[in-house]
């Protein structure tokens, strides 16, 4: 029997008492994007029950620190932030005899106490009504998301909130550089409604006709599919998102646990990854002639690799980041592009001038990439020094904008 618990954080010492015949899976996944797989497992000869924690990154982290850990015998995620996390805390058990198709995308840092049993990629999920009834085009790059028509009808979640929002930004920054990667995330808070607290919640209200688009992780978009009012399409320069699983040292059923894992990593297993009910992609390449074969094999020869020890490095710069240019200031960020939507309209030209006082950043391009630079936000005081800087920058920017838009009425 599987059981979803949904309990809040101070009941989860009681909650997760583990037993003999159960296996306890801590997960950042929503239900949904795991019951088809556990419910594979069960009828399995060897399987015993599994229990799940659904709980975001963040959450589990401070779970996981705690002796509550002791009950808890895997770790499933998407998240290397969490995994490396709890690998530098000894938390995780060594993972032996692991198949190369699995290790080769799992980060260095990492091989020794991580498996991937599948993966994700990044792409735009459109509901098709709220497009029609505003007759708008379907948006596939995240250049189009920066289209003034998509005023008020986009969705995102925060890196702080959502370590997949936080791959799928580092993905952006890396692959556009970061300069333009931050232009196009800025422009894009423009045409912003929210910026929601979790990922999956951004398909759920996509799908609920609460927003018209929204970039996000395939697994959540490709459960939503059978409706008939969405439709998805991957970003062109898609990064890769391995799914990780890892046993906890303490694990109280360590022999089952490796049995779950092998089970995955099996042809079966495999198999069951492969199933459109996960959302995911296998490991394992997809036979030719496979509907998904191409998209699989674009997403795991990805151009430009998403380097991990810098996604590592810079976790709190980016996370805090992000929030100070765009979660804290959206009311602020969108009534300023409505001002320069309105001007452009009016002059039928853009302001490029107005545009680059509204995306420049605090951050230099090689700041971002300086160990000594980001190292500040490990001190309490370098780092508030550092945010009343940035804000103080942004308010700057955005006085230059609205005096500029003033002078050309």
């Amino acid at each position: 029997m599987l059981v979803i618990i949904g309990v809040s954080f101070s009941q989860l010492g009681h909650a997760t008492i583990a037993k003999n015949d159960e296996l306890v899976v801590a997960t950042t996944f929503s239900p949904e994007a795991t019951t088809y797989i556990m419910n594979s497992w069960k009828v399995q000869p060897e399987a015993v029950p599994i229990r799940t924690i659904n709980r975001t990154s963040a959450s589990l982290e401070r779970l996981l620190d705690t002796q509550a850990l002791e009950n808890v015998d895997l770790v499933l995620t998407s998240s290397p932030m969490l995994m490396q996390h709890l690998q530098q805390h000894e938390r995780l058990a060594a993972l032996q005899g692991i198949p190369e198709f699995s290790q080769r995308i799992v980060p260095s840092s990492l091989k020794e106490t991580v498996a991937a049993v599948a993966f994700s990629g990044y792409g735009i999920l459109v509901n098709r009504n709220w497009m029609r009834e505003n007759q708008l085009p379907i948006p596939k790059t995240w250049d189009e998301l920066a289209d003034s028509r998509y005023q008020g009808m986009l969705l995102m979640s925060s890196p702080s909130r959502s370590d997949t929002y936080h791959l799928m930004i580092e993905s952006l920054l890396q692959q556009r550089g970061w300069d333009e990667g931050w232009r196009i995330l800025l422009s894009i808070s423009g045409n912003l409604a929210t910026v929601s607290s979790r990922s999956f919640g951004v398909a759920d209200k996509i799908k609920t006709g609460l927003g018209g688009a929204a970039p996000i992780i395939d697994n959540y978009a490709n459960l939503l599919l059978g409706n008939a009012d969405l439709e998805f399409h991957y970003l062109p320069d898609s990064g890769t998102s391995p799914t990780f699983i890892a046993i906890t040292r303490y694990s109280l059923n360590k022999e089952k646990a490796r049995q779950f894992i092998s089970f995955l990593l099996s042809e079966q297993g495999q198999r069951v990854l492969a199933d459109t009910n996960t959302g995911k992609y296998p490991v394992t390449p997809l036979p030719k002639g496979h509907p998904r074969e191409a998209q699989q094999s674009q997403l795991l020869n990805s151009p430009i690799p998403l380097d991990e020890h810098l996604v590592l490095k810079r976790q709190k710069l980016i996370q805090q980041l992000f929030d100070m240019a765009i979660t804290f200031r959206l009311t602020e960020s969108k009534d300023a592009w409505r001002a320069v939507y309105m001007a452009e309209a009016k002059l039928k030209k853009t302001l490029p001038e107005v545009r680059q006082l509204l995306t420049a950043m605090p951050v230099s391009a090689q700041e971002s990439i300086d160990p000594a630079y980001y190292s500040r936000f490990e001190d309490s005081r370098k780092a508030e020094e550092e945010y009343m800087r940035w804000q103080s920058f942004f308010q700057e920017q955005q006085r230059k904008a609205i005096a500029y838009l003033e002078m050309i009425k």
